[in-house]
């Protein structure tokens, strides 16, 4: 049982560690609506509306 969970526990390391690496932060990033955002993150203090 211990060689099964250590077994699993390494393929999601292992996939975590793919997925990390796919995100790319200059990749262009859209809002609900489809629309581009542009400069990047939303403000904290900016409402959700």
């Amino acid at each position: 049982m211990k060689e099964q969970l250590d077994r699993i526990e390494a393929k999601l390391d292992a996939l975590l560690d793919a997925l990390a690496d796919e995100y790319d932060e200059e990749e262009q990033q859209f809002d609900l609506d489809g629309n581009l955002i542009e400069g990047g993150e939303r403000d904290e203090n900016e409402s959700l509306d």
